[in-house]
């Protein structure tokens, strides 16, 4: 059977996902052309051959989804400057484990990349970071003392298990270091290596402590598309609906909206030619008041109520997407992908179970594998993680914080078109104090 759990590389994430072929699509046909057009004209004509170019690659393809998402987007201009990010690393970039060359610094300096910043840090998380780099700690909010940063994109798949995607360095007798998943499957007082929280489904799983987290605390909740609503959700789920079956992609609606816009491209520009549909979900309702028949450990479970249209008639239902539905979790269970036809028999009662790879095996019959194969690589590739090549300098006016949360964020305009300034290469520099974060 065909699973989606694994482990994957940065090449199998950007390389093959991305190739060339894409990029002169991305290309104008005018003399004004971004730094990302005229970095893909070069990357184009050969195979890649450094992460230098994989990266250009992968922003370029950005670029087009950003083309196919905000073409009908009149006030396209509101989204473009409002936020300088600086280097702040020495010019040879981090010499720590999985971390960003040179090369991919000089990558930066093209400003192409959609941003979200982590509340209570000034640290930047990037759809197609690598990850890497020194971990932080946040400095007010409910999460305040914990870590976040470090995780890198090889770690963003877990299982289809609440509570997976965690990871850490173990050493051996022999003084051997191995990076490997954490198997406790219980979140709470977890620190956040991607810079981002887990889904909360109330007490389940531990979970219980990030239900009623502020919303101001939380990364990526913010979409130009939703930004008018009095009160926006704190999750969000793109539904998609193929071979007969309703599948939803639950966390952030940044990340949520750069998947979109991704698989929305053409097959030959690096996407799955499918586009679904956002919509913020409600966490009201236990399973126990949803289902009368439901045994005591489940009952206090809370599930993400989603409205589903019908393709014939219009009709329009409410369903409720549990844990034991999610067929595979993402960045530390912050980001899951869920189809309302499975049930995972190992996630039930209160996920007591603690075997990490126990699951259901999921029913491959007359679905269509290769679309679910490209949504789940588009997921694990383009989501957002902290970006250590990015920080946020200096102090934030208040009316620079509102429109951070409300425009930098993914969404129909996800692409920040401002420049960075390369810093000065001078003897004595040093990065920006970690006392400043």
């Amino acid at each position: 059977m065909n699973r989606l759990n694994g482990k994957i590389t940065q090449q199998e994430c950007m390389l093959s996902r991305f190739g060339a072929q894409f990029a002169s699509t991305a290309l104008s046909s005018s003399d004004s052309r971004t730094p990302c057009q005229g970095a893909c004209e070069g990357t184009a004509r050969q195979p890649y051959k450094s992460k230098h170019q994989t990266a250009l690659a992968s922003l370029c393809l950005v670029e087009a989804a950003f083309g196919v998402a905000t073409s009908s987007n009149a006030n396209l201009d509101l989204y473009k400057g409002f936020l300088q990010l600086e280097e702040y690393t020495a010019q040879t970039g981090y010499n720590t484990r999985n971390t960003p060359t040179s090369g991919q610094k000089e990558w930066r300096t093209s400003e192409v990349g959609p941003v979200v910043r982590i509340p209570h840090t000034r640290a930047i998380a990037t759809a197609f970071s690598s990850g890497g780099g020194p971990r932080r700690s946040f400095n007010d909010g409910a999460f305040s003392g914990r870590i976040l940063g470090g995780g890198t994109r090889n770690e963003i798949y877990g299982t289809a298990r609440y509570g997976s995607g965690y990871w850490e360095y173990t050493s051996s007798a022999n003084g051997t270091t191995q990076y490997q998943p954490v198997f406790t499957l219980d979140v709470s007082g977890r620190n956040f290596p991607h810079g981002f929280p887990p889904l909360s489904f109330g007490s389940y799983g531990g979970g219980g402590e990030y239900f009623n987290v502020d919303k101001s605390d939380l990364p990526g909740i913010h979409s130009p598309r939703f930004w008018t609503a009095p009160s926006p959700s704190r999750v969000y789920g793109l539904h998609l609906y193929f071979s007969s079956r309703s599948w939803f992609l639950v966390g952030d609606i940044a990340s949520l909206e750069v998947v979109n816009a991704v698989i929305a491209l053409q097959e030959d520009q690096g996407g799955c030619n499918y586009f679904g549909t956002s919509q913020p979900l409600d966490t009201t309702k236990t399973y126990g008041s949803w289902n009368s028949s439901v045994t005591s450990d489940d009952s206090e479970t809370r599930g993400y109520i989603a409205r589903v249209e019908t393709r014939r008639g219009g009709e329009v239902f409410q369903r409720a997407i549990f844990p034991w539905n999610v067929v595979q979790y993402y960045r530390g269970s912050s980001l899951a992908l869920a189809m309302l036809e499975y049930d995972n028999a190992f996630a039930h009662n209160g996920n007591e179970n603690t075997d990490y790879w126990a699951s259901t095996p999921l029913n491959t019959t007359g679905l269509d594998m290769n679309l679910l194969n490209c949504i789940n690589q588009t997921i694990a590739a383009s989501i957002h993680i902290v970006d250590p090549t990015l920080i946020v300098r200096g102090h934030l006016s208040t009316e620079q914080i509102i429109v951070l949360i409300v425009i930098v964020t993914l969404g129909s305009a996800f692409l920040i078109a401002g420049y960075n300034k390369r810093l000065p290469r001078k003897e004595g520099y040093s990065p920006v104090p970690e006392s400043d974060w």
